[in-house]
Formats: C-alpha cells, structure tokens, sequence
C-alpha cells in the first residue's frame, strides 16, 4: 500500500505594497496577512509559480535632442536629481535608451552630419550632436555604465532620397544604400570614440508613415533589402556588430511586418528585435501572435507617449500602466518611452507644436522639474521588475483586473494589479497555495511585492 503524502506548504508573505490612483502616487499600503490556502475560489488573480515566459531586459526612454536641450538648461544640481529620477534604484531604474541618427521630430533644427552629396563620408562629422545630446548621453551613461542604447534613423538627408526632403515620407535611392550605410557605421564609431557604445538599432522609424517631419518609407522587403545587401556587410567590414531591430512602428501591422521581413532565413539571422509603437491602439493580441510565430526575437517596444492619437496626459498613471502590462502579459520584453525630459510647453520641436508629455518636465524659466503621471504608471514597474526578471503566468476572475508578476533575480516576486473599473474591487492574490486578501481601489495600479 502506498503512502499518503501531504504537500508541504511553503510560507508566503508581503513585504511591500503601492497604490497609485488619479491623485495618489505609489502610496504605501498596511500589508495584507497571507494565509494558507487551498479553497478559495471566488475572486481570484493568480501567479502561476512554476510557469515561467519571457525574461526581461528593462525600461528606458529616448535620449532625443529635445530632452537633451531641457536637460541642458538646468543648474548642476538639478542634473543630478534628473540622473537620480530616471537612473538610480530609488528612482525608475531605467536600463535602455534610445538615440535618433540625424535630426528627429524631437530636435531643435534638422541636420544632417555631412555635407550634401558626399558620398565618401569625408566631411562627417556629430556636428549639432556635440552641443546638448552628447553632452547629457555622456552624463547617463556616467550614471548608469550598464545602460543598454539603440539608435533609430528618422531620415537619412534630402539628397540620398526620392523626394529630396528629410521630411513627408519618401525613399532612400538604390544607389545611396551602400553610402548611407557607410553614414550609419560613421555614426556608431563616431559615439564609440566618445566613450558611448551603440549595440542594437532599428533600421528605420516609423517606415510605413509618411510625416510632415523627417520621415522615410520602407516596404517589409526594402527593410530585409537594406539589412542583408547593406547594412549588414558594411557594418561587418567596419567590425561593428549589431543587433537588428525591424518594424519600429504601430502594433495593428506588427505580425504582417515581421513575418514578411522575416522570410528570408539570411534576414531572419541577422535580425535581434521587432519593434513596436502604440499610436494605432492596443492590439495585444497581434502582439502575442507576434510573439508566437518568432519566439527567438525581442519584442521590445520602442516608442509611447501621451499627446496626439493617445489623448492628454492627466489619466498618464492608468494609461502607461494599462500599456506596458497588456503588453508583457503577450511578450514584450523590453520598453522605451518617448522623450526623457520635455519643457513647460510639451516640446521643443522644430516644425509644429504637438502636446506631447514626457515623465519628467521642466520649466526652462524657474528651472523647475514637475513629476508627470505617466512617470509614476512606469515606476509602477521599473521600480520593482529590473532587468533578468522572469515573467510567471497569471490569470485574473474579472476583466476590469489584469495582472502580471515577474520573479526577479533576487528570488521576490513583483506583481502588478490594474483595476480599470470605476468602483472598487476585492480579490485574493493566490499563489503556491496561499493567498491574501486585496481591495483596489476605483481606477488604480497596485504593486505587491512577495518573498517566500
């Protein structure tokens, strides 16, 4: 006769618990009592303990030349807290950046980095980089020597393109490819000399759109053209390795995208990442398709932001926290909001004011730094789920509560609870046969942090 084992439960507590709602911001909270439990039925959310997915690699923001002129402006001592807010353990940790090749939307002016029509890059050379950009890229990367940077090209210059403006979409020319690749690699080894190394990239930003400001239009085939015949060959002849990273534009196309850049096995090699932008909604579901189909690349999203088709930045806590969880619950595995700093105004930016938000804002007059909601949706997870932490399957009792968890290098695990419903919520946090009690509140994002 066999014998009857009981399993052995291991003790499970809180040790740490955060609310953010429309006006309170990652208020601490009396921990609920964990209990032994293998009953409860009613009003679960899940953490699946033993069912691990994607690892992550971190949260970052774009290091434009916008922010870099905020940044610019201010005394010393705020430089600091801006380096404290963004890149220290006590503030959002942030562990990626991202860089724009050339002038973006974001910039002071557009430039270019060589003289037009020089083929041989002989005159190349930072230029307008030198005066904010490099400068602040120099001071986070001081900061935070891990940080993990890529570069996004928004146009290379009018005269390598079919419509001779940086700007309203057009196309790179056959026969600027090969030098235009030359200027990527002039670029990279341009920073690297200054002590800031590039590692990844994305072939183009946005290459479905054609904007009013700088902008340049690839098919899914022009993109895998560009990396194969291209930019791989001439990157490898300069001994610059690089992790590819396709798409880099709205999720409603994000599946089609990567499959057609990707049928090429030669591409498909090359390529690191698939990028992706909100502007266009949710459509996680394309996003877990994505996923399904190329499990060995990176989902990383690289662009969000309030303003324009996402609405205004006073409801900024809910909506980032509502985007980045939705997203890693099908994959994502890295994120990068818009710009880091923005001023009084929502920009600068060279041709039309937008409205944009950034997480941190300053007043260029009184030098002042204003917390915008979105930074505290972020911290809501970049505090608490660094770089090498593993995603745990969950599942949730009601659709106005979504929840992720990750298990973190140090063996605690974070979750996140969203309660998107207007009234306020219960539930019990169950996992490995304990559970705890939980009220969230009306509209908000809650952080519990779990030792076993």
């Amino acid at each position: 006769m066999g014998k009857m084992f009981c399993k052995e439960l291991k003790p499970m507590r809180i040790t740490e618990m955060v609310v953010s709602t429309a006006d309170k911001k990652l208020e601490p909270q009396i921990l609920p009592r964990v209990t032994a439990d293998i009953n409860t039925e009613l009003k679960v959310l899940n953490v699946y303990r033993d069912a691990k997915k994607q690892t992550w690699l971190g949260f970052g923001s774009a290091l434009t030349e916008a922010a870099a002129y905020c940044y610019a402006q201010l005394p010393e001592d705020k430089k600091k807290e801006v380096l404290r807010l963004f890149y220290s353990k006590e503030g959002l940790g942030y562990e990626l950046g991202r860089m724009h090749i050339g002038s973006c939307d974001f910039a002071t002016q557009e430039y270019a980095y060589t003289e037009p029509g020089d083929r041989e890059m002989k005159t190349f050379d930072l230029g307008q980089d030198r005066k904010y950009v490099l400068p602040m890229v120099k001071d986070i990367v001081a900061a935070a020597p891990e940080l993990f940077l890529f570069a996004s090209p928004w146009s290379p210059p009018p005269w390598m393109k079919s419509n001779g403006s940086t700007r309203a979409g057009g196309e790179l020319l056959d026969e600027w490819k090969t030098p235009w690749a030359e200027y990527v690699a002039r670029y990279l080894e341009s920073y690297a000399a200054e002590g800031v190394q590039i590692p990844a990239m994305t072939v183009q930003n946005e290459p479905w759109a054609a904007q009013t400001w700088e902008s340049c239009r690839y098919t899914a085939e022009g993109e895998a053209e560009l990396i194969r015949d291209h930019l791989g060959p001439v990157l490898d002849a300069h001994g610059i390795p690089m992790k590819f990273i396709i798409w880099d534009h709205n999720k409603e196309r994000v599946y089609e995208r990567a499959r057609d850049t990707l049928r090429d096995p030669a591409v498909r090699e090359r390529v690191w990442g698939i990028g992706f932008h909100w502007y266009s909604g949710d459509h996680f579901d394309a996003l877990g398709l994505t996923h399904e189909a190329f499990p060995d690349k990176v989902l990383i999203e690289t662009e969000y932001c309030l303003g324009m088709s996402r609405g205004g930045a006073k409801d900024g806590t809910m909506q980032y926290a509502r985007e980045i969880l939705g997203d890693m619950n099908n994959g994502m595995q890295a994120a990068v909001d818009w710009n880091l700093l923005l001023d009084q105004t929502g920009g600068p930016y060279h041709y039309r004011y937008t409205g944009c938000a950034a997480p941190i804002h300053v007043n260029t007059d009184t030098k002042e730094l204003t917390l915008q909601p979105s930074y505290y949706g972020l911290a809501h997870f970049s505090k608490y789920i660094p770089k090498g932490s593993v995603r745990l399957a969950t599942s949730s009792y009601d659709r106005d509560i979504t929840i992720t968890a990750f298990e973190r290098p140090d063996g605690k695990i974070a979750v996140v609870a969203i309660n998107e419903a207007q009234e306020e919520k219960s539930a019990f946090l169950r996992m490995s046969d304990h559970s705890a009690p939980l009220t969230l509140a009306p509209r908000s994002v809650a952080t519990i942090v779990i030792e076993e």
